[in-house]
């Protein structure tokens, strides 16, 4: 990090550890670009789905439930707004909901706050009704 700013380089390695991480089920790396305070929260989720994650612990416990729920193939490259310790991402995701077997294509915009190469806020806005229409037999 530059004087506390991010670099365009280290935003997108922030971005492709988040994506891969997630693609190989690689959930220790993926926590490893959290702070133990950080916050994840869902904006937009329906009622009855989770808002928020505060810490490193319940976080954690959401992120191993992932592969009882979703099998992730890939995610697009990030188009990437860049501010001082802020990204604003966007990207899409393509996946397959295990219960139902239907496609979960999603389109993502995530801001995303860091401190000291960590991210401190983690804010996923997505598609509820795509989530819905996956998961819904």
């Amino acid at each position: 990090m530059n004087n506390g700013f991010l670099t365009e380089t280290e935003a997108a390695g922030i971005l492709e550890t988040f994506h891969n991480s997630i693609i190989t089920q690689d959930f220790e790396s993926w926590l490893e670009l959290f702070s133990e305070d950080a916050i994840f929260e869902f904006p937009y989720a329906p009622e009855g789905y989770i808002k928020c994650l505060a810490g490193i612990s319940e976080i954690r416990n959401y992120i191993y439930e992932l592969p009882k729920l979703m099998n992730v193939h890939a995610f697009s490259n990030a188009e990437l707004i860049i501010t001082n310790d802020k990204i604003v991402a966007e990207y899409t995701c393509d996946g397959v909901v295990i219960e139902t077997q239907k496609p979960y294509q999603q389109t993502y915009i995530s801001v995303i706050h860091t401190k000291g190469g960590k991210i401190t806020r983690f804010k996923d806005y997505w598609n509820p009704v795509v989530v819905l229409n996956a998961v819904q037999n």
